[in-house]
């Protein structure tokens, strides 16, 4: 008996351990699923945690962008609100519109914006090789003191043009030369010899929407002081400007000088190198400046054609003022 309950012993140990052996798979098999089913639940928690703090920060944004989008536009009704009523303290005394004033204004500005496109017909494009030496003096304005005016600026004494006894008639006579043969102005007065009195030319020119003078004659030339007869002197120095530049301008072929000056008694004793003036003088009326007829004569002369010396008969005395 003892050795029959050995054996159930013995074998009962062996069936145990053999059970404990066959079982250990399953086991191993079941704590690996809870951990990665646990792994999974904590990775979707934190996945729904990111989403949620991404969806708050996403309302939080949109409800600033809504909280600043209300806050300009309550500002700028506030500032619209209160335009009306600055206008009205200001413009409250006023009449209300006038619809039927408001249109014959309309056609006034335009009226006057047509005008003034058909002032002056469009110039021609320039010509270098036609010059028209301007004087001023008896030719754009009448032969009197003045043409200027002076004023002390930092203990100095400064020029200003002065124009306005410039004639129209006679600056509308020079556009109608320029107008007819694109011809360039130079200038030959003593107006040139200062800048404020260049500009004032300039700038009357440009009233009659003609362009600036194209440069000036010399004013390094010297008057012959052999002579008895200071005007005779004048008259000569300024031939030999006039001779100096177009010697020195090759490109131009025809000119006409405009002056209330007898140019032709320069002819008489020409200095080497000074130019007949006769042929090319139109002499103004000193107190009555250019006319037409005259602006006529000077087309005719850079066109090319010979016309007689165009000198008047009797011309008012003057004083010797340049």
């Amino acid at each position: 008996m003892a050795d029959d309950d050995e054996a159930v012993v013995v074998t009962g140990v062996s069936m145990a351990s053999s059970a404990s052996r066959g079982g250990g798979g399953s086991t191993m098999d079941q704590v690996k699923k809870r951990t990665d089913k646990a792994a999974a639940e904590r990775e979707k928690v934190v996945k729904e945690r990111l989403e949620r703090v991404k969806a708050g920060m996403e309302a939080e944004q949109r409800k600033r962008k809504a909280e600043d989008k209300a806050a300009a536009e309550a500002a700028k009704k506030a500032k619209q609100a209160t335009v009306p009523a600055s206008l009205d303290d200001l413009y409250g005394g006023l009449p209300p519109a006038d619809p039927k004033k408001d249109e014959v204004m309309a056609m006034r500005l335009k009226e006057k914006e047509n005008w003034r496109s058909h002032r002056f017909p469009t110039l021609p494009s320039e010509d270098p090789t036609k010059v028209i030496f301007l004087d001023v003096d008896g030719v754009l304005r009448p032969l009197t003191a003045g043409g200027f005016r002076a004023m002390m600026v930092d203990g100095e004494w400064a020029l200003r043009a002065e124009t306005a006894d410039f004639i129209s008639s006679s600056l509308l006579a020079v556009r109608h030369i320029v107008e007819q043969t694109g011809a360039l102005i130079v200038l030959s007065s003593e107006w040139r010899r200062d800048q404020p009195m260049r500009e004032g030319v300039d700038n009357i020119l440009a009233e009659y929407e003609m362009r600036p003078c194209a440069t000036w004659t010399p004013t390094d030339l010297q008057r012959d002081m052999g002579t008895d007869n200071p005007f005779r002197a004048f008259t000569e120095r300024r031939a030999r400007e006039i001779s100096q530049w177009v010697g020195g301008n090759p490109q131009v072929k025809q000119w006409v000088v405009i002056d209330d000056i007898n140019m032709a008694d320069a002819d008489g004793e020409r200095k080497p190198g000074t130019l007949l003036m006769a042929p090319r003088i139109v002499q103004t009326h000193r107190k009555i400046g250019l006319t037409l007829e005259q602006a006529k004569a000077a087309v005719r002369i850079l066109r090319g054609e010979k016309l007689p010396p165009q000198i008047l008969a009797i011309q008012p005395h003057m004083e010797l003022t340049g």
